[in-house]
């Protein structure tokens, strides 16, 4: 067991004791158990499972963060996090329809709008499968 807290701008969104946490990073999905290697990198938009020993596991969906993996302590820090029950599907079915508008017309955005409207399409996608939308079925509205 270890100690493990989420945390979003918002506050603390999980603090106990876990057997383990899988999350997605940059470098794939990462299952952290006890006295896991020292690890710091960033988690991308997904779900999070906590696992505690007898209990179901629970599980949140989350935006861009890091984590922070120190002995016998795991801190992620997280922009946003939800109850998989929690995802506003309306909110990032226009999120995907502003990201794929400002998208369609590459040429006019600077490197860092790029980079953003990336993010969010990928993000909103991201939170729509999780939520149980198939993002590839929704077509923005001209």
């Amino acid at each position: 067991m270890y100690k493990l807290e989420i945390v979003s701008p918002k506050g603390i969104i999980y603090s106990g004791d876990v057997y383990q946490t899988v999350v997605n990073t940059a470098d794939g999905e990462c299952g952290i158990l006890e006295n896991h290697m020292l690890l710091l990198t960033n988690v991308i938009p997904g779900k999070i499972r906590i696992e505690k020993e007898g209990e179901e596991p629970k599980e949140l969906a989350v935006t861009y963060g890091v984590i922070d993996v120190t002995g016998d302590k795991v801190i992620i820090l997280v922009e946003e996090a939800y109850g998989l029950d929690e995802i506003d599907v309306e909110r990032e079915k226009q999120l995907l329809e502003e990201a794929k508008t400002k998208l369609s017309n590459k040429e006019e955005l600077s490197l860092e709008e790029l980079e953003r409207y990336e993010k969010l399409r990928d993000r909103a996608e991201t939170l729509l499968k999780l939520a149980g939308v198939n993002p590839e079925a929704y077509i923005p509205t001209p």
